[in-house]
């Protein structure tokens, strides 16, 4: 019975840990714009973000999902980074209403002080 338990116990770790995997690849962000055609989007990096490790995911409504192809795991101090796409390349225009699936959150503390903007 003991063997049983800790059986199930592992596979249960398991799939949490996928779980966590999977949801990791949907990052936070920060903040987005919408800027010449372009879309921009700011979100944490600690030092090992480039933009060829994010792809932009449209689905039906239009909805639109920025999704990390490559985790980050450098242990820099972490830095708002910026991400930007072509609309027009992901079958958007600018008079398209979508909506972001991503989640937002604030910009890690060192970026929030008072009066300075969070874009570069």
């Amino acid at each position: 019975m003991k063997h049983l338990f800790y059986a199930v116990l592992s596979i249960f770790l398991l799939l949490l840990t996928m779980q966590a995997k999977a949801e990791s690849s949907i990052p936070m962000l920060h903040s987005f714009a919408v800027h010449q055609n372009s879309i921009i989007f700011e979100l944490t990096s600690y030092g090992c973000s480039t933009d060829a490790d994010f792809e932009l995911r449209v689905e039906n409504g239009p909805a639109i999902t920025l999704i990390r192809k490559r985790p980050d795991h450098c242990k820099r101090a972490p830095m708002v980074f910026q991400v930007k796409r072509s609309l027009s390349e992901s079958g958007l225009s600018l008079q398209t209403p979508f909506t972001i699936r991503n989640p937002f959150a604030p910009p890690p503390v060192k970026y929030r002080e008072k009066g300075k903007t969070f874009s570069k």
